[in-house]
């Protein structure tokens, strides 16, 4: 038994007032009788209860009837005396009502604990969500790439060729499965260092631009294009060339039709 405890739950005061159970007025006396605090606690409270019922005591000896209940009622020690009467009876009262108190103090205490409690239990099971999440899209991430390594068979392969008269409108049908497919795109007859190419959509924008391309063995240059940034829809290739020496030139335009 400490004192925090003791002045919280006033043991000293329900010790001399009979008011504690034996077990805990038990612990308390093996406490208090090496603690001077304690003791001088204890004096006090005795002394009060021993002046309270003395001052009890002498008024009731008094018999209403006495000739002298005149003068008793109206002596200052008759107050007094009544007051202490009230006061006795209020002390167990007052006691009950610390007690009430720190009981309520006790519960708001533990309702706020517990929100707590379940406000961190609710952001951890959030936290484990996101995590499962997360984790499930590095999988997914980690499977596709593992796809993406394999060589692709049957890569689709669209030729893309200048005539005169302009260029024939040529369909890529996508593949089932997402994956890669190439544009051969033959510039014609001319001949620069690097190739500039610019996939557009028709009322889409950009979908693919890349600079510094050079033409193969065949004179033709490949491009490939994931089929997930693809859609239906009538598109046009423009082939730049890219001269050592000023701005780029217009080499052909090539429109095609994605299926």
């Amino acid at each position: 038994m400490d004192h925090q405890s003791i002045d919280a739950g006033n043991i000293a005061e329900r010790y001399v007032t009979g008011r504690l159970p034996p077990e805990e007025a038990a612990g308390f006396e093996e406490h208090y009788l090496d603690c001077p605090s304690c003791i001088a606690r204890v004096e006090a409270a005795q002394r009060l209860q021993r002046g309270l019922r003395r001052l009890a005591e002498e008024a009731a000896v008094r018999a209403p009837g006495d000739s002298r209940s005149v003068r008793w009622s109206r002596s200052p020690r008759l107050a007094l005396a009544a007051a202490a009467l009230v006061a006795v009876a209020l002390v167990p009262a007052w006691l009950e009502l610390r007690e009430i108190q720190s009981l309520r103090s006790d519960l708001a205490r533990t309702r706020a604990e517990k929100g707590s409690v379940d406000r961190l239990n609710g952001e951890l099971q959030q936290t484990r969500r996101d995590l499962a999440a997360e984790a499930e899209k590095r999988e997914a991430l980690a499977r596709e790439m593992q796809t993406e390594r394999q060589p692709q068979t049957d890569l689709p392969i669209l030729p893309l060729t200048p005539v005169r008269g302009g260029a024939p409108v040529r369909t890529l049908e996508l593949p089932a499965k997402p994956g890669w497919v190439a544009l051969w795109i033959e510039p014609g007859d001319t001949d620069y260092p690097a190739y500039r190419a610019t996939l557009s959509k028709d009322g889409g924008g950009v979908v693919f631009k890349a600079s510094g391309l050079a033409l193969n063995d065949l004179g033709a240059l490949l491009i490939t294009v994931h089929s997930t940034s693809l859609s239906p829809g009538v598109y046009r290739v423009e082939v730049e060339g890219l001269p050592r020496s000023g701005g780029p030139v217009s080499v052909g335009r090539f429109p095609l039709r994605i299926e």
